[in-house]
């Protein structure tokens, strides 16, 4: 069990599952498996960084990233939680 928790901070946040053909770590552009709201409060042990030669992987939550925070459900934009 895990017992680091982490708030959202972005207005409504998509969780999401790498497809089958994208590799271990979730891009922007994968499904979504449910959405998670500000305030809410979730539970990450494992990160997942997306490499990629261009720059950072994604823009979520007003700012640059590469790190993945690994959820219930799926993987979440690290730009978008706070560690409490």
């Amino acid at each position: 069990m895990c017992s680091t928790k982490y708030m959202v901070t972005g207005g409504t946040v998509a969780v999401r599952r790498p497809a089958w053909n994208d590799g271990p770590v979730a891009r922007s552009d994968s499904p979504v498996d449910h959405y998670v709201h500000r305030g809410d409060v979730l539970a990450s042990c494992a990160t997942a960084i997306a490499r990629t030669p261009s720059g950072p992987a994604y823009r979520k939550c007003g700012r640059t990233g590469s790190i993945w925070r690994v959820v219930h459900g799926g993987q979440i934009p690290a730009t978008c939680l706070r560690r409490l």
